[in-house]
């Protein structure tokens, strides 16, 4: 009795022995796609940086202030040439209403072209208006708000290009 009761602990033991093999297989398997996964993200994430480091060279090439809205008028991107314009950095302005920021910019005199550009309706538009830099010099800027289109035609927020003009010395 006691040899067929170890016969029957033994068989117990190879089949949960087969079984423990079987899930050690399946979670074998399930670490190889696991990592394949993270591959791909870690390869993802790499080009998300190139992009980004591309993206923001442009922004910085192109020689202007450039902060991008969303279809609320959040700010979204908030590059260093508007940093240094209005003395405001883009973690302090991130996700806020760009209609509420205190920069020195009359944003009462570009919520038109900011409306205008949101409805697609004309393209970009702009503006001049007069304004006060973060060192409290009165400047003239050009405002452009050009609307930020998907590839469907859907309008995902706004482009807001503000550039200095020339001869900013206003005597107003």
């Amino acid at each position: 009795s006691t040899v067929e009761e170890l016969e029957t602990t033994k068989e117990e033991l190879q089949s949960t022995n087969e079984e423990l093999e079987t899930m050690n297989e399946e979670m074998q398997s399930t670490n190889d796609e696991l990592q394949t996964i993270n591959d791909e993200l870690t390869q993802r994430t790499q080009e998300l940086h190139q992009l980004t480091e591309f993206l923001e060279s442009i922004w910085a090439g192109l020689g202007g202030a450039v902060a991008v809205l969303d279809p609320e008028l959040r700010v979204l991107v908030w590059n260093h040439g508007i940093e240094d314009l209005w003395g405001v950095r883009e973690e302090e302005v991130q996700g806020r209403s760009f209609l509420n920021l205190d920069i020195g910019l009359p944003v009462d005199q570009v919520q038109p072209a900011l409306r205008q550009a949101m409805s697609g309706d004309n393209g970009s538009q702009s503006t001049v208006v007069q304004a006060v830099n973060r060192r409290g010099k009165s400047v003239t800027c050009r405002v452009t708000c050009s609307p930020l289109i998907t590839n469907d035609k859907a309008i995902r927020g706004v482009i807001v290009v503000v550039v200095e003009e020339p001869d900013s010395a206003w005597s107003g």
